[in-house]
């Protein structure tokens, strides 16, 4: 009998948190997404139209080619 009681203990307390956790996770989900949604919203109201913002200046690669000489050869039979 008290096994019988564990298992249905267990079955209740994992039916529990996953309905805790379908509502929970769902708040946290629409939260993210509003949050992220007004945060991109703010940045464009930020700049005016027509203006232009440069993030990052991007490093210039040098265009040395270090693959060594070409040598020219002859297959031999």
């Amino acid at each position: 009998m008290g096994i019988l009681k564990f298992i249905l203990s267990l079955l209740v307390a994992y039916y529990v948190f996953k309905f805790l956790s379908r509502i929970y996770l769902g708040y946290i989900i629409n939260k993210f997404k509003n949050n992220t949604y007004q945060h991109t919203t703010n940045n464009t109201k930020k700049e005016k139209e027509g203006e232009v913002t440069i993030d990052k200046i991007p490093k210039e690669k040098s265009k040395k080619n270090n693959t060594g000489d070409y040598i020219d050869y002859e297959e031999i039979d």
